[in-house]
């Protein structure tokens, strides 16, 4: 392992410190030691260059603090690891803890031992022997970072340090993020311009759809009008934006009030605002009715709760974003539209939607690798609850289209619900998959005849459907530009339930992600056991608003870099 300087061959984020006979000569504990005075100098000289510094010593952190603060840079450091313990794997928790790759970090220590270790439980981290003279990494070009003279970035650091510090002391982590996004909620009472938007929401939403009256035909169509045209009825479109950026119109009620009574018949929201509490506020907003759920919902309403991180939005309200010019293509579960947001407004999206009470999924490898051509006129196609041949060719359009693309597929590798339709009559067999949710309701209704003459079940293997999935992210590849940045979420394995069950799935899907990902030059994974804590799952394979963000910082930190990066290629 290279220990010189020409280890360091990536652009630079963070320098992690370690203390005795490296930051400063002497040890601590023997009760003498010497300042450098140059490395306090380079820890603030990284932070005007937007890199960070951290500590990582086997020493008392009251002591090391103390010492620290006297020699002015204890501001300077943010997540400090100052205790006994191997240093290998307290980097490793650092880094999940501050949502960094291994390969953008330096760790300097005078013991090739500790950089052995480190070297072994953070692949890729670029280890640094500080035994030799350090003036001279500030020349380097991997270490230039970008002029941050305000701290923003360190301020941002040490507001992440302070939040996972309260919540290591049992503090709500998620609420406390929730309070600061100055969530804004608009109700729209002018319905007729957004008709359109009112029945996408009622036909197309499920998680957070409290009432499920579908308005799918003529009939159904005339019924609302009669409705919306009915005195006493209260309706309106629920638009929110928070500091973030602007969420669009996310949810739709409809209330008739009479003396006797409040008749709730549609209240419904895009799971894009999942878990921000805007159903609960729009709820108590319009009275708090008691009528029956439909269910299941994603979230309760609670006469007890009250969200006092949302508010009434006003005209004074600004709109934040940064993003507003990036174009995204997201693929996968509708999680991905709570991290989409926060990564940029202008989004294909080809997440889960409902389609005549069915679920559709687009994580299918037949989405992707099925023949674009011979399907426009496919009847089978048509008549089947799942994607079109229009959203195949969308998604065509959208990755060519698109700067950053987000590929979340892990359930496209269960095996047992590929099938396949067509046949040599139809000049070919194409293939999809089918959630089990709509297998079983399909087979019970008046349709299952013709779906066991159309469909033949497949059976794979977990190496086969791990291949058609790998197949599917190659085909993404292909079509995207030169200079987009494609991101490829893992499997969660730390927590829930239906972890623990699909663990050997889930490892392999990860596996099969990372070895893409090194393949692939603009390819980028995001481990999620990794960005995110314990405290950020709600289940397996849902999260709070906190870790929905964390994990758009991952994206929004590379596309960040990679623009200073080109801006300081273009200033050369």
């Amino acid at each position: 392992m290279s220990t010189g300087f020409e280890a360091i061959t990536a652009q630079v984020k963070l320098v992690i410190w370690d203390l005795d006979e490296t930051f400063w000569q002497g040890t601590l504990s023997e009760g003498g030691i010497t300042p450098i005075p140059a490395h306090a100098e380079m820890i603030k000289t990284l932070a005007d260059r937007g890199i960070m510094s951290s500590i990582c010593s086997k020493n008392d952190f009251d002591t090391a603090k103390a010492e620290l603060e006297r020699l002015g840079v204890w501001d300077y450091i943010v997540f400090p690891h100052i205790d006994w313990t191997p240093k290998g794997q307290a980097i490793k928790t650092m880094l999940s803890a501050m949502g960094l790759r291994a390969p953008n970090v330096v760790f300097l220590d005078d013991n090739h031992m500790n950089l052995e270790e480190a070297a072994f439980f953070n692949e890729g981290l670029m280890c640094v022997d500080a035994t030799q003279p350090l003036a001279g990494l500030l020349d380097l070009p991997q270490m230039k970072g970008k002029d941050d003279r305000a701290h923003s970035r360190l301020a941002q650091y040490k507001m992440l340090e302070t939040k996972q510090a309260a919540q290591a002391e049992g503090a709500l982590d998620n609420m406390a993020f929730l309070r600061q996004s100055q969530i804004r909620v608009e109700i729209i009472t002018d319905l007729e311009p957004h008709m359109d938007r009112v029945l996408e929401l009622i036909n197309r939403t499920n998680q957070l759809n409290f009432t499920k009256n579908r308005v799918e035909t003529p009939e159904a169509r005339a019924e609302l009008d009669a409705l919306l045209a009915t005195s006493g009825v209260h309706a309106g479109l629920v638009r929110v934006t928070d500091r973030y950026g602007d969420y669009g119109i996310v949810g739709f009620f409809a209330a008739r009030v009479k003396y006797s009574g409040t008749t709730v018949h549609h209240f419904c929201f895009s799971c894009r605002t999942l878990n921000m509490g805007v159903e609960q506020f729009v709820w108590q907003r319009i009275g708090a009715p008691e009528f029956d759920v439909k269910g299941p919902v994603a979230s309760q309403l609670d006469a007890g709760a009250e969200v006092d991180w949302v508010a009434e939005a006003s005209s004074s309200d600004q709109v934040f974003s940064e993003q507003d010019d990036r174009t995204l293509c997201l693929v996968g579960g509708c999680d991905l539209l709570q991290v989409s947001f926060y990564c940029g407004t202008n989004r294909h999206e080809f997440v889960n939607k409902e389609d005549r009470g069915y679920l559709v999924r687009y994580d299918d490898p037949g989405f992707f690798l099925n023949p674009r051509k011979p399907l426009k006129h496919d009847q089978t196609l048509k008549k089947f609850p799942t994607w079109s041949w229009q959203d195949m060719e969308d998604l065509d359009v959208a990755l060519a289209d698109s700067d950053v693309v987000l590929l979340s597929l892990y359930y496209a590798v269960p095996g047992d619900t590929f099938f396949t339709f067509g046949g040599k009559e139809w000049g070919g067999e194409y293939l999809v998959k089918v959630p089990p949710r709509t297998l079983k309701k399909f087979i019970k209704s008046d349709q299952a005849l013709w779906f066991a003459k159309s469909f033949y079940h497949r059976r794979y293997t977990l190496e086969e459907s791990l291949e058609l999935t790998r197949r599917s992210m190659e085909r993404a590849m292909s079509l995207v530009k030169p200079d987009a940045q494609v991101f490829v979420l893992t499997a969660a394995t730390k927590t829930g339930m239906q972890a623990e069950r699909t663990g050997e799935m889930r490892a392999a899907y990860n596996a099969m992600c990372k070895a893409f990902c090194a393949g692939h030059a603009q390819a980028h994974l995001v481990d999620l056991d990794e960005v995110l804590l314990e405290e950020d799952f709600q289940d397996s394979d849902h999260y709070t608003r906190a870790g929905y963000f964390k994990i758009a910082k991952c994206v929004n930190d590379y596309m960040a870099d990679q623009s200073g990066a080109a801006a300081d290629v273009a200033a050369e």
